[in-house]
């Protein structure tokens, strides 16, 4: 076995409380701090709206900020995630990608709310995005508002009666092509980064097929950990990074204090010696 080199603590996976995440930007880069991270980026879920918030804290810390956001597409009809790093927020492509996938979000959220009235309950649309403010809205909106009315006694009656794929029907979220989302990013000095691949329903031979589409259409990086990953999974994702040439990235996926295993910062170490890290030169 090939000893593990020791390295810096960077966490390039987050998210606030503006996508899914429980925590305020603010909050989340203290958190960093008090963690020992010393390079971190927020990469919320089709939003860049906390970014200018975490970006200030990160400066009167010291702590190194990259921008960043998990964008949702699709490859063969398969939702993936894949997260940008440090690009200008200005980036017109990628704003004009971020705003496609909110309308997307907004249109599922109609969607969600006609098919509870079908069930028997009100129009709660209004309501639930009231109630998401900031925050991406979604269905654990529809269910605190289940919970509030009555309607069940808490949020798990709620997707178990109401809000499950099996009440309401698979929801498919018509995202943009990874094709598309790639070839329009690509060449712009941006870390284009497949988010947690072992979380996706593919077998090896497909990931593989994934990989092979993802560099030829201008993907950068892997995410080799995210999180509190099986080791042979991570050995697994670091001979694929080798494989087909794509940098190595790592996060904790944090979105809050959900058990001990979540923490910023924290995930299963990787063979920094064995990969080429998609944040060697930043600073």
């Amino acid at each position: 076995m090939p000893e593990v080199a020791s390295y810096r603590k960077v966490d390039l996976h987050t998210h606030s409380n503006r996508s899914d995440g429980r925590f305020s930007p603010t909050e989340l880069v203290d958190l960093a701090v008090e963690q020992g991270v010393s390079l971190f980026a927020l990469t919320d879920h089709d939003t860049l709206d906390g970014i200018a918030e975490a970006s200030r804290r990160a400066a009167e810390h010291e702590l190194s900020f990259i921008h960043g956001v998990e964008l949702s597409t699709q490859w063969n009809g398969i939702p993936l995630h894949m997260v940008a790093l440090n690009f200008s927020l200005d980036n017109a492509d990628l704003l004009s990608i971020v705003s496609e996938n909110q309308a997307i979000r907004l249109d599922r959220a109609r969607l969600i709310a006609d098919l509870l009235v079908k069930q028997g309950l009100p129009d709660l649309f209004d309501e639930a995005v009231a109630l998401a403010g900031e925050s991406q809205l979604g269905r654990p909106h529809f269910a605190t508002l289940l919970v509030e009315k009555g309607f069940v006694k808490d949020t798990n009656k709620a997707f178990d009666r109401y809000l499950g794929n099996k009440k309401l029907g698979k929801l498919r979220d018509v995202w943009p092509e990874l094709e598309n989302v790639l070839t329009a990013l690509s060449g712009q000095d941006i870390e284009l980064v497949l988010a947690h691949p072992k979380r996706y329903p593919l077998t090896v031979t497909k990931l593989k097929r994934l990989l092979g589409d993802f560099k030829k259409w201008g993907g950068t990086g892997i995410e080799i950990v995210s999180g509190n990953e099986r080791p042979d999974s991570v050995r697994l994702l670091e001979r694929l990074s080798r494989e087909f040439d794509l940098k190595a990235s790592v996060g904790s996926d944090y979105h809050g204090p959900f058990g001990p295993w979540m923490q910023v910062g924290k995930f299963t170490q990787i063979h920094e010696s064995e990969v080429d890290l998609v944040w060697q030169a930043w600073k």
